[in-house]
């Protein structure tokens, strides 16, 4: 048996999770969060925090996600837009010395997807893809637990498929899926449809369309047929074997979710379509997700049995 912590280290709050594995296999033992601690001394904030969560159980080794850019080879942050005090730190090994228990860090958006494939809507299958839909828009591609990141670091990039056609993306192309259907980008298409100086977010679009207003129901179907074909280049390149859809928007399945896999079912000519389901373990993914990554680093294995106790 061998006790695992996972540390979600996000912009707003951190979460922590003590789970059990044995043999491969996930239990979930408690969980907690709090505050994230900000600035130079977060770092002992946090070993604190975690110190007053394991109440005197003793993890064997912990993983903590990273929200920016991470150099995995050194454990380096190098770039956190939201937490500025990471840059130039090793936070795994920050962590560890303070707590004295073996850690690895991980990209909280890899930790996310590794989460879902292995233990959330993906379980059981070796081969899935990972869609967030959010204000941006990501995606991984998870094969036996582990996420296939390509010869330089930048598989994945779902919501950057350009039809070359369509709106400017901030990337700097036109017609990316990010810039039609990012959930600020939404917002921001439907208040110009409608001539006003607003700030509307995804949720005021999906509400409008609930209440009927033509405007935002052609945005979002026009949103939802790029997601469509988002999805079936994904089936046409990489032929996962299950799409696991997660994010914000995923949230409003009725409006965005159901229309864009009606409409890949309808498209589909040569494509097999796989199983698309939407994601399972919300707002605790990432925490799952370092505890995954923090028990591949334990087993010196890439892959762990599928669990059905989370």
């Amino acid at each position: 048996m061998t006790l695992l912590l996972g540390v979600d280290n996000g912009g707003t709050r951190v979460k922590l999770l003590l789970a059990r594995e044995v043999g491969g296999r996930f239990e979930h033992v408690r969980t907690d969060d709090a505050p994230t601690p900000r600035g130079p001394g977060a770092m002992d904030e946090l070993a604190v925090l975690t110190r007053t969560f394991l109440a005197g159980d003793r993890a064997d080794a912990f993983g903590i996600t990273v929200a920016g850019i991470l150099d995995e080879t050194s454990g380096v942050v190098a770039t956190s837009a939201n937490m500025r005090w990471l840059e130039g730190l090793a936070p795994a090994r920050e962590l560890s010395d303070r707590l004295d228990i073996a850690g690895v860090a991980v990209q909280d958006g890899v930790a996310t997807a590794i989460a879902e494939a292995v233990l959330g809507a993906g379980r059981g299958a070796d081969d899935v893809f990972v869609l967030a839909l959010g204000t941006g828009i990501a995606g991984a591609h998870v094969v036996g637990g582990a996420v296939r990141k390509g010869a330089h670091g930048g598989a994945g990039e779902i919501g950057h498929l350009a039809a070359g056609r369509g709106e400017k993306c901030t990337c700097g192309q036109s017609g990316c899926l990010e810039s039609l259907l990012g959930g600020t980008r939404l917002g921001a298409r439907w208040d110009r449809a409608r001539g006003v100086d607003a700030s509307s977010t995804a949720l005021d679009v999906v509400l409008a369309a609930e209440r009927g207003d033509g405007t935002a129901r052609a945005i979002l179907d026009e949103a939802t047929t790029a997601l469509a074909h988002s999805l079936l280049s994904v089936m046409a390149m990489i032929d996962p074997g299950v799409i696991v859809i997660g994010g914000g928007l995923s949230n409003s399945p009725t409006w965005i979710i159901d229309p864009a896999v009606d409409k890949a079912h309808r498209q589909a000519t040569f494509h097999a379509v796989p199983p698309i389901v939407r994601a399972q373990l919300g707002t605790w993914a990432g925490a799952w997700g370092a505890v995954v990554t923090a028990g591949h680093r334990m087993s010196g294995e890439r892959r762990l049995e599928r669990t059905e106790t989370v």
